[in-house]
């Protein structure tokens, strides 16, 4: 039986992306802010890239998400964007503030949706 090592998976894909794009590891490291030791050690599987490193080098190097087994599409809703970056930006404080605040307007839009029903269909 294989076992699946995340690791080396994003190591061979980082690996491969950068000498796709012909640029060296010290290269690649300075554009993402690493140290060429840290890149080294994430493109020989050592190191498991953090998921803001990892999304730094995914698009760097322009790597399709679907390589990662990402459905990633973009909307093409602007509205969805804007508060797809908001939520991207936002600290632990404004995603828990932000998500109250969702839920709120969620119940209250179902409370209206239902009472609209009724009038209605009564």
């Amino acid at each position: 039986m294989m076992k699946f090592d995340d690791k080396k998976f994003l190591a061979e894909r980082i690996r491969y992306h950068r000498k796709k794009m012909n640029l060296t590891q010290s290269e690649l490291a300075e554009m993402a802010n690493l140290s060429d030791q840290h890149l080294s050690r994430i493109e020989r599987g050592c190191y498991t890239p953090s998921l803001t490193t990892f999304f730094v080098l995914v698009k760097i190097l322009k790597i399709d998400l679907s390589e990662f087994g990402f459905d990633a599409a973009e909307t093409k809703n602007p509205e969805k964007e804007k508060l797809i970056d908001i939520i991207n930006k936002a600290g632990d404080y404004e995603l828990t503030f932000f998500n109250d605040v969702i839920l709120s307007l969620e119940t209250a839009l179902h409370k209206t949706k239902k009472n609209m029903h009724n009038r209605f269909f009564m």
